[in-house]
């Protein structure tokens, strides 16, 4: 028995009725309980050979752990071997047809997560060339059908999610249009970030030496030496720019004060680019935090300094060591990293080859220190002075597929946010153990419960009625919706509808979702079947990074007395997109029993055209919702799998027909059922289509599924402009089961 279920998107006047199957009884429905846990502690190591080749087959015997230096026991012992996935390589989506995908999909027990963060912001405009190669040869030879691959740069202009193989298109696409956005520094008062940083921080205007601010001769920073200048570096910085003309001898403590402005200016620049790094780190790293196993995070990038005032290290690599994600930081400047901002200066004059040599030094060796501490600190190595980019990054996706997961409970003593040392080794010589070195505690399951009080408590006031204006979606949801991972507590599937010309270009297009109401809270009860819905889809264009993006609550409310949520709700959004590749990134989260349904869907808009006929995306069905002194009209769903039998139902729009003078258009349609090796089974048509009032051309079409077998079918539609003599088809696969 079919009823209508009502969704109100809370706090609007939209209303929406869909026909979809109603409730069971709420007696019956699963209530979470929130019972006390004992925590563990999951540290993943990868264990290396002398020739850095990962080890497998150790036991938990083989490994000591350690925290503040006291010996730990392990609790608990799992070794991952992902090994060489399968020949029919990743499991395809559970029943998808067509466009349709599903998060119905098992797990590929090969695959792996992975993080390609590029730092454009400090890549020069001659290296993104070789990051380009390096992209390429990672997902030609690193990455394995059913990986994940989340690829962004830290000026966002660039963050997409990508499954293996059939996203390697997309990582390429997005790879080519990669551009170095740091410029090349010409003016004659340059200074380099490290002089920069150090004037700002050390030096006085009034000429006063390293020393006498405490600053020996050698400095250390994060376990590296570099040798200081022999000369007072604010002097050192005096005499070129009296040699380039930015100061005049005669007055040489104003040049003093001009220096530590002009070094407060680039270092206050240099700041910001590494805040800028440390967020989408730390965005990416919310994005995985929730996915089990270990994540590994490829950060390419020039470099930054090791700044303590900054503190990235601490606070992203706190973050990565939580969710047990290694960053590999791969320095892309290879084994001659030159200097394309001193060299442009220095062809203008001085710094002299001597100051020139010094001033890399001084860069490179501290930029390459906030590398690698950051990449330690996390369980992964700082790869630099090689030209084989791609071959490093290579090498860490064949590390991040063998490795252990060590779980240890916590020793008492400590709150939830001190911080915790680790120490993991084994008892095998010649091994080489990487692995987070750190922790801090936080009760995750007081943490989730009030996070579902809290939830539970807002679902129940938008369902009376109270929601007002739309609200932040919860943090699960944001995580969802930043990361291309499905989520499957509650299964959906979702397809995208393409429709006619919108104005600056853009085609109207719709994404619709199905949930599965079975796994959806009943907050109404017998007597009145509702429940509250959180509902966001985001939906990026691949060539420029354009977001459209929807957050809402979305109430359902059967409004009649009977038996339960049953089969599937439908749910659409509507989007005016550019042409070319989108992908759409759909969240569903009951906010009672806190479970999430998520998927990506990646689709092709056209180009809008200028004459000439185009069909849009066919609505097609299996149900119909009739009104009084309407016609019945058919129902919209996310799905191209009907069941044998029974009536399927139609519906699509012509667009770009020739209106006749005085007339409108004349368009005819026709459409072929066929199956396996192209025999038509049903034929309609062809039959002239009149505009609507709106001067629209829309066909529904109803053909009878009786008497087919289960299997795949494709439904070819045409459609002929008799006034202009054009012809345009479609061909949509479906299947009966």
């Amino acid at each position: 028995m079919m009823r209508t279920l009502c969704l109100r998107a809370v706090g609007t006047s939209t209303i929406l009725a869909l026909a979809v199957p109603t409730l069971a009884p709420a007696q019956q429905r699963e209530v979470p309980t929130f019972g006390a846990e004992t925590q563990l502690v999951t540290v993943d190591a990868v264990v290396i050979d002398r020739d850095g080749n990962a080890v497998t087959g150790l036991t938990a015997g083989d490994f000591v752990v350690s925290e503040d230096g006291a010996p730990q026991e392990i609790a608990s012992f799992e070794a991952m071997d992902l090994g060489e996935p399968p020949a029919g390589g990743a499991p395809e989506a559970e029943a998808a047809v067509g466009s349709v995908v599903s998060n119905q999909r098992p797990a590929a027990g090969y695959a792996s997560s992975f993080i390609l963060l590029v730092d454009d912001m400090s890549l020069a405009a001659e290296r993104a060339a070789d990051v380009r190669r390096a992209i390429d040869r990672f997902v030609r030879d690193g990455l394995r059908g059913g990986d994940d691959l989340l690829f962004a740069t830290t000026s966002g202009d660039i963050w997409w999610n990508a499954r293996m193989p059939e996203g390697a298109e997309d990582v390429r696409a997005l790879a080519a249009r990669l551009r170095g956005r740091k410029l090349s520094e010409t003016t004659s008062d340059f200074m380099s970030e490290w002089e920069a940083y150090r004037v700002s921080r050390s030096e006085s205007p009034t000429g006063a030496s390293l020393e006498s601010f405490g600053i020996p001769v050698t400095t250390e920073q994060s376990g590296i030496a570099v040798a200081a200048p022999t000369t007072n570096l604010m002097e050192r910085i005096v005499t070129r720019w009296l040699e380039r003309g930015v100061c005049s001898p005669l007055a040489l403590s104003l040049c003093r004060t001009m220096i530590a402005q002009r070094a407060e200016q680039i270092d206050r620049a240099r700041v910001n680019r590494t805040r800028d790094v440390a967020a989408r780190v730390d965005r990416a790293v919310f994005a995985l935090s929730a996915h089990r196993g270990r994540k590994a995070l490829l950060l390419l990038t020039e470099g930054f300094l090791n700044d303590p005032d900054v503190d990235i290290t601490r606070v992203v690599a706190g973050h990565c060591r939580e969710a047990n994600i290694a960053v590999y930081s791969l320095d892309v400047r290879g084994l001659e990293p030159g200097f394309a901002e001193l060299s442009a200066a220095s062809s203008a004059g001085a710094p002299n080859g001597a100051e020139l040599s010094l001033m890399r030094q001084e860069q490179i060796e501290f930029q390459a220190a906030g590398n690698a501490a950051l990449a330690e600190d996390t369980g992964g190595f700082a790869l630099r002075d090689t030209n084989d980019l791609g071959g490093g990054a290579v090498r860490i996706a064949e590390e991040s597929r063998v490795y252990y997961l060590l779980g240890i409970a916590p020793p008492p003593g400590k709150g939830p946010r001190d911080w915790r040392s680790l120490k993991v080794t084994t008892k095998r010589r010649g091994l080489t153990v990487r692995a987070r070195k750190g922790y801090t505690l936080r009760n995750a399951a007081q943490v989730a419960r009030a996070d579902r009080e809290k939830q539970a408590e807002a679902a129940a006031r938008a369902l009376a009625g109270g929601g007002g204006a739309a609200e932040a979606p919860p943090l699960e949801v944001s995580r969802a919706l930043a990361n291309g991972l499905d989520r499957d507590e509650i299964p959906i599937r979702a397809m995208p509808f393409l429709f006619g010309p919108r104005p600056e270009g853009r085609v109207h297009a719709l994404v619709a979702l199905e949930a599965d109401l079975s796994r959806i809270a009943n907050l109404g009860g017998e007597d009145h079947p509702a429940t509250v819905l959180s509902l966001s889809v985001a939906v990026t264009h691949r060539d420029t990074g354009e977001v459209r993006r929807t957050d809402q609550k979305v109430k359902v409310d059967s409004g009649k007395r009977g038996p339960a949520f049953q089969g599937w709700l439908t749910i659409s959004r509507e989007f005016d997109l550019r042409p070319g590749v989108n992908q759409a990134r759909v969240v569903v989260r009951d906010e009672f029993l806190g479970r999430t349904g998520a998927v990506t869907l990646r689709f092709v808009v056209p180009e809008p055209e200028s004459g000439g006929l185009r069909l849009s995306t066919p609505i097609l069905t299996d149900r119909t919702l009739s009104r009084p002194g309407e016609a019945s009209r058919p129902v919209l769903v996310a799905r191209r799998t009907f069941g044998t039998g029974g009536t399927l139902y139609g519906q699509y729009e012509v667009f770009g027909a020739t209106a006749g003078s005085g007339g409108g258009p004349r368009v005819e349609t026709s459409y072929e059922l066929r199956g396996r090796g192209g025999t038509v089974l049903r034929r309609g048509g062809p039959d002239l289509v009149a505009a609507d009032r709106e001067g629209r051309v829309i066909e529904t079409l109803r053909l009878s599924l009786d008497g087919l077998p289960p299997g795949d079918y494709e439904l070819g539609l045409r459609a002929a402009d008799r006034l202009a003599g054009t012809t345009s088809e479609r061909t949509e696969p479906l299947r009966l089961e």
